[in-house]
């Protein structure tokens, strides 16, 4: 493992599988040119997704570095980290162990169940992660759709855990946030509805950027899967979504909604937050 600065924080390029890279070289390239962080090339020693030692990974690690040093003309900081362990743990270890504010990784419509880059996999073992966790289907081609992202909001309180990391986006990367709701006839949804958008107003207000408000509408059970739908209708390049915290009966019978989002016929990629007290956010 190279050495990295202490108390720094790192764009976490989550490399699974050595065959499949380009798409999350070419996220982790674009997050960490945005927030102007340095990054870290990670493979995951884990008996149950791959067969590589660390000794082994290594050198297929320093190959990637260099390689995302030429190609994509990088120049920030750059390391890589091959570590053994259970990948959960790992993954939940990363903001303390590796200075990790977002980790990109890559979903597979195709792999198996058992394969890390599987929708199950990801799910299972990103559940904890205390940083953003951004999941992409396929490679970064054109970055100027990333001027245009997208943001569901409903009358839950967890949809303002993703304000703070929604912000980043105008503000460092000079980006569009386009915020997606429903038109709630029901009066107490729609208050709660109307708490939440009055704290982002307050939050952008603040600091000084703003927001493209959007009504979209209700095809499906599940906000984020319409919102999929309205985003690529639109041309947005990326969906900003909180993970399920309280379930509800449905939600017990059917499942939670980013079982059917994180691998999505739209290929949009996903910027996932769990909902918790101490997730990690940018220093700046």
């Amino acid at each position: 493992m190279e050495k990295k600065e202490k108390k720094d924080q790192f764009v976490i390029a989550y490399i699974a599988d050595f065959e499949q890279t380009d798409t999350v070289l070419s996220y982790a390239v674009h997050m960490a040119q945005m927030l102007q962080k340095g990054m870290i090339l990670l493979h995951i020693c884990d008996p149950k997704y791959s067969s590589l030692s660390p000794d082994e990974a290594e050198p297929k690690l320093q190959q990637l570095r260099d390689k995302t040093i030429s190609f994509f003309n990088f120049h920030f900081s750059i390391s890589y980290a091959a570590l053994k362990g259970e990948t959960a743990k790992v993954i939940d270890a990363l903001p303390t162990l590796l200075g990790a504010v977002v980790i990109v990784a890559q979903a597979d419509a195709h792999a198996r169940r058992s394969n890390a880059l599987s929708s199950r996999a990801i799910l299972k073992n990103f559940s904890g992660s205390k940083t953003a966790f951004l999941v992409a289907q396929e490679p970064l081609n054109d970055p100027s759709r990333m001027k245009e992202i997208a943001m569901s909001l409903d009358f839950k309180k967890e949809s303002k855990d993703k304000f703070i990391w929604s912000s980043y986006f105008p503000r460092f990367g000079g980006s569009r946030m386009n915020v997606l709701y429903y038109d709630y006839k029901d009066e107490f949804l729609r208050s709660k509805w109307y708490a939440n958008m009055t704290q982002l107003h307050k939050l952008y207000n603040g600091l000084n950027i703003s927001f493209e408000p959007h009504i979209i509408e209700s095809k499906s059970t599940y906000m984020d899967v319409n919102a999929l739908r309205y985003a690529s209708e639109k041309g947005y390049g990326m969906l900003i979504a909180v993970t399920t915290k309280e379930k509800d009966g449905l939600e017990f019978f059917v499942g939670v909604q980013e079982e059917r989002t994180i691998v999505n016929k739209e290929r949009i990629p996903i910027l996932f937050l769990n909902p918790r007290e101490d997730l990690y956010v940018l220093c700046d």
